[in-house]
């Protein structure tokens, strides 16, 4: 395979699944139709052992590529794309990667599904907190675990991915790092990544936590000092981040430091009270509930990596349900979200 962007993404894809020990042998899975890199997830599952692998995509460009990689690796996988799950696919299902195209799983997908199953969830946005598009209480009743990995996870690393985006963005927008005044405004282990990066950039860098009332006080106090106001409030903790009567007001701001510009990665923010005032703001799409991410924004590396983990995770439950997990062989923390506690020998309870 020539030195290119194909041979680029197999050997990410290779990568990753030797950094993440993905073994799916024998497993049928069920993955999302990513637009992004739309080969990506079907050639990983191929090559880390999948049996049968379905797709929910009839696109020429996903059906192409993915037979191109088929055809130049000689993957054994039967890879189907398909335009809906019907029930013989659903009920022979090991894993389910809940993302882009897969069906809303309610009752009815629910109960075609094997009770051995497990939902592992791939949001398009890389938000593994907020989760839509999934009946929780009806998986519970059947007893199919839905897991999602722990975005703070050490080996996966979605939070420097996301720092970086940070930065990327100030760049974007001309907005310099190196001895500029910074007020990051946020909460959680995404904002302690990125104060620690700012602050190795040279930037001097006003730390605000939103589940602190007190530090309003603080922002108003540094408010006409700072160039840029950094939102990246994630896990949500402020009902408003940026507006009329929010964590910062959009009246203080606008009379104290017209000139700043804000840079968003989570967070609810009030945009028409900032265009009125033009304050500039950036991306110039501003994602209200939940991360203000995308695959294109943290790249290829960063994809190949968080498609390991959502299906490693997965391969790691169906293993503690049978007792044949190795010590050592679980790379990446997930979290149950629809059960009470963690697998413990073999059972779990919902």
């Amino acid at each position: 395979m020539k030195e290119n962007k194909n041979y680029k993404l197999i050997r990410l894809i290779e990568q990753s699944i030797k950094d993440f020990k993905l073994d799916l042998t024998d497993c049928n899975i069920l993955l999302p139709a990513a637009l992004t890199e739309p080969a990506l997830a079907p050639v990983m599952a191929s090559l880390a052992g999948a049996a049968n692998i379905y797709v929910p995509a009839r696109d020429i460009e996903t059906v192409n590529k993915t037979t191109f990689f088929v055809n130049e690796l000689d993957l054994k996988s039967r890879i189907v794309f398909i335009e809906k799950e019907n029930p013989q696919i659903l009920s022979g299902l090991d894993i389910v990667i809940k993302g882009e195209g897969v069906s809303y799983i309610d009752s009815d997908f629910i109960s075609k599904l094997n009770e051995n199953c497990v939902i592992s969830v791939f949001p398009k946005n890389f938000d593994f907190i907020n989760i839509e598009g999934i009946d929780l209480e009806g998986c519970a009743k059947k007893k199919i675990p839905v897991i999602t990995v722990d975005p703070d996870d050490k080996n996966l690393m979605l939070n420097k991915y996301f720092a970086h985006l940070t930065v990327k963005r100030c760049f974007q927008a001309n907005m310099d790092i190196l001895n500029s005044r910074i007020l990051l405004v946020g909460s959680g282990e995404l904002m302690e990544t990125i104060l620690g990066l700012l602050k190795t950039m040279g930037a001097m860098v006003y730390a605000a936590y939103t589940d602190r009332q007190q530090d309003q006080l603080y922002i108003l106090r540094h408010l006409h000092e700072v160039d840029t106001v950094i939102i990246a409030d994630y896990p949500q903790k402020s009902e408003l981040v940026i507006g009329n009567g929010g964590f910062i007001n959009i009246g203080d701001l606008a009379d104290i430091n017209p000139e700043i510009r804000i840079v968003h990665i989570s967070g609810k923010m009030e945009i028409n009270p900032l265009a009125f005032n033009r304050v500039f703001y950036t991306p110039e799409v501003i994602t209200q509930n939940s991360l203000n991410v995308n695959a294109n924004d943290i790249g290829l590396r960063a994809l190949s990596d968080t498609t390991a983990a959502v299906m490693k995770v997965a391969q790691t439950l169906i293993k503690s349900k049978n007792r044949s997990l190795l010590p050592g062989e679980s790379q990446v923390s997930y979290n149950i979200i629809n059960a009470e506690g963690p697998v413990v020998l073999g059972k779990i309870i919902f």
